[in-house]
C-alpha cells in the first residue's frame, strides 16, 4: 500500500508577483492523514506500507511530477493507492490543477499540477486498480497581474467522473463543490472537511460504518456530506456553503477499512475516549457567604450590592484581605512545620484579598470576590496544585490541608469533541457502563454521574470538574486516579495519561470568521 500526501500551507514568491496565500492548518491536515494511515493499517508487514510526505519547497512542480510518476509507475496491481492533497485547486487549462510550492500566480495554469496528465491518466495506464484520492481544496478566485483577470476557478467533478468505469476501484472524494469554498477552523486546528475525513478514517463516526464495522465509499461519502455542511452552519460565521463531493468508480459500493469493535472498557478507564489537551489540574473549593455577614461591613451605612459589578468585586476583595492574609500565615506555619521546612523553602505571598503560598510539593492559592451567581455575596475560591513528587509528602499534605476542598478540575486548552459528539459518547458510556447524563446546550456543560462520581465538562470555561459527593485532599486525588482520562500531557495529580486516537484540538463554542482555502 502506498500513500501520497502533500501539504502546501506556503508558497515561494516568485519575482513577477506576490506567492499564493497561505493554507491553514494543511500541515497538520498531512500529518493527521499520514498518522491515521499508519495506524489502521499497523497490521500489514513494515515493507507494505510507503507513505511519502511532501511540504511546501519539497513539493515543487517538478518534485511533484518526478515523485507522481515513478510511483504510479511501480504500483503493483493489487496495491492500494492514496493520494491526498491539502493546498489551493482549480479549473485552468486542461482541467482540474492543484497549486504546487512555486505555483505562479501570473501564470498558474503552467506552473500547477494537471490532475487528469499527471495523476488520472497515470494511474489509468498503471497496473494498479485501488486507488483513492481526497483533495482539501477550493477555488478561491485570484487576479492576474494583467488586466485583473480571474486565473482561477472551480474544481470540476465531471472531468474526474469521466476517468471512471466499473471496471475500477477508484473514488475521488473533493472537499467542496463548485463555486464554494473549502473552510478552514481556528478551533479544530484542521481543514473542516479533513478533520471529519480523519474521524471516519480512524472509526470514530459510527454511523458511516456498516453493520460489520466497515468504513465503504458511500459511509464516508454521506458522511462528509452530512458532517462538514452541518460544522460549517454551527461552528462558523461564514456567508458560503462547503458541500463535498464523491466521485465513485461503478455502481456498487467498495470496501476502504474495517474499523474493529473496540472491547468494553472498564469503569475506571471508560472516560479515555474524551481526549483533552490539558493545560492544568488542581483540587478545588469554593465558600459562600452574605457580603452583609462580613467584618467591615456596617449595617445602615453600607449597601448589600444587587448587581455583579467592578466596584463590588473589589469591595468584597477589601472586606476579605484581612482574613485572608491571616489564613495564609497559619498555612505557612502549618507547612513549615509539617513539611520541616527552612523560611526560604515556603515562600507566602498576599495582596488585595488574594495570595499563594509555594513549596517544593504543593503550590496553594486563594482568590476573593463577588459571587457572580448572587451578588449579595462574597465568594473564596481555593485551589491546591500538587506537584511531581507530591506523594512523598503525603502525610504532611494531610495535615496541613485536611477536608478543604470538594473537586479536582482539569483545565484545557482544547477538546476533540464537539458538544453534540461529546455528549454521544457519555450516552455510549452510560449504555456500556451505566449512570446518567445531563446536558444544556445553552452553556454548553455536560454532566455524566456514576455511583456517586460526577464528572462535569463545560466547553464554555473549558473545564473538566470531577466531584466524588465529599471532600477531602488526597482522598480525592486517590480517587481521582482510578478514573483514566483522555489527556494529552501527563499530570502528577492524575492516572498515566491515555494516548488518544487522534489530534485533540478542542472544539470551543465560541464562532470565528475564516476564510477558504
Amino acid at each position: 500500500m502506498t500513500t501520497f500526501v502533500v501539504a502546501l500551507e506556503h508558497y515561494r514568491k516568485p519575482s513577477n508577483g506576490g506567492p499564493l496565500p497561505s493554507v491553514d492548518f494543511a500541515h497538520a491536515d498531512a500529518d493527521a492523514f499520514a498518522n491515521v494511515i499508519q495506524k489502521i493499517y499497523a497490521d500489514l508487514p513494515d515493507d507494505s506500507v510507503s507513505v511519502h510526505v511532501l511540504k511546501d519547497a519539497d513539493a515543487s512542480l517538478a518534485a511533484l511530477r518526478d515523485e507522481l510518476k515513478y510511483t504510479i509507475k511501480n504500483l503493483a496491481e493489487d496495491e492500494l493507492f492514496i493520494f491526498y492533497y491539502a493546498g489551493h485547486g482549480f479549473l485552468g487549462a486542461g482541467g482540474n490543477r492543484l497549486s504546487a510550492y512555486d505555483t505562479n500566480r501570473t501564470n498558474v495554469e503552467d506552473t500547477s499540477l494537471s490532475m487528469r496528465d499527471d495523476l488520472m491518466e497515470p494511474l489509468m495506464d498503471s497496473d494498479c486498480r485501488q486507488a483513492l484520492v481526497f483533495v482539501d481544496a477550493c477555488a478561491e478566485k485570484f487576479s492576474g497581474v494583467v488586466k485583473s483577470r480571474d486565473v482561477i476557478t472551480n474544481l470540476d467533478a465531471d472531468e474526474v467522473r469521466d476517468f471512471l468505469d466499473s471496471a475500477w476501484y477508484l473514488g475521488v472524494f473533493l472537499s467542496c463543490s463548485p463555486g464554494e469554498k473549502s473552510y478552514p477552523s481556528p478551533t479544530l486546528k484542521h481543514g473542516v472537511w479533513t478533520h471529519f475525513l480523519l474521524e471516519a478514517m480512524e472509526g470514530r463516526a459510527p454511523a458511516a460504518l456498516t453493520r460489520d464495522r466497515w468504513l465503504t465509499d458511500f459511509g464516508l461519502r454521506d458522511h462528509l456530506r452530512q458532517e462538514v455542511p452541518r460544522f460549517i452552519t454551527r461552528e462558523l460565521q461564514v456567508r458560503g456553503s462547503q458541500t463535498p463531493q464523491a466521485i465513485i468508480s461503478g455502481s456498487s459500493s467498495f470496501q476502504i477499512h474495517h474499523v474493529a469493535k473496540s472491547p468494553v472498557a472498564p469503569a475506571d478507564a471508560a472516560l479515555a475516549g474524551i481526549s483533552l489537551r490539558n493545560n492544568s489540574e488542581f483540587l478545588e473549593g469554593t465558600e459562600t457567604g452574605e457580603i452583609r455577614s462580613l467584618a467591615g461591613f456596617t449595617r445602615g451605612y453600607h449597601t448589600v450590592p444587587s448587581q455583579p459589578t467592578d466596584s463590588a468585586e473589589a469591595w468584597c476583595q477589601r472586606l476579605l484581605a484581612e482574613r485572608v492574609a491571616e489564613e495564609l500565615q497559619e498555612l505557612y506555619e502549618a507547612a513549615r512545620k509539617a513539611l520541616n521546612a527552612r523560611r526560604k523553602d515556603v515562600q507566602k505571598a498576599d495582596d488585595a484579598g488574594g495570595g499563594d503560598l509555594d513549596t517544593a510539593a504543593f503550590r496553594y492559592s486563594i482568590e476573593t470576590g463577588q459571587n457572580p451567581e448572587d451578588p449579595a455575596e462574597y465568594i473564596i475560591r481555593r485551589r491546591l496544585e500538587l506537584r511531581d513528587g507530591w506523594d512523598a509528602h503525603r502525610a504532611a499534605i494531610d495535615e496541613i490541608f485536611g477536608d478543604e476542598f470538594d473537586r479536582l478540575v482539569v483545565e484545557f486548552e482544547r477538546m476533540d469533541d464537539t458538544f453534540d459528539a461529546l455528549v454521544e459518547k457519555l450516552e455510549d458510556i452510560q449504555e456500556s457502563q451505566g449512570g446518567d447524563v445531563h446536558d444544556d446546550d445553552r452553556t454548553k456543560r455536560a454532566t455524566y454521574e456514576r455511583d456517586g462520581v460526577t464528572f462535569t465538562f463545560d466547553l464554555t470555561k473549558r473545564r473538566l470538574e470531577i466531584s466524588f459527593g465529599r471532600s477531602g485532599t488526597l482522598e480525592l486525588v486517590d480517587a481521582a486516579q482510578k478514573f483514566q482520562l483522555g489527556t494529552s500531557r501527563t499530570s502528577p495529580m492524575l492516572a498515566a495519561r491515555a494516548r488518544s486516537a487522534a489530534p485533540t484540538p478542542e472544539l470551543a463554542s465560541a464562532r470565528r470568521s475564516v476564510r477558504g482555502r
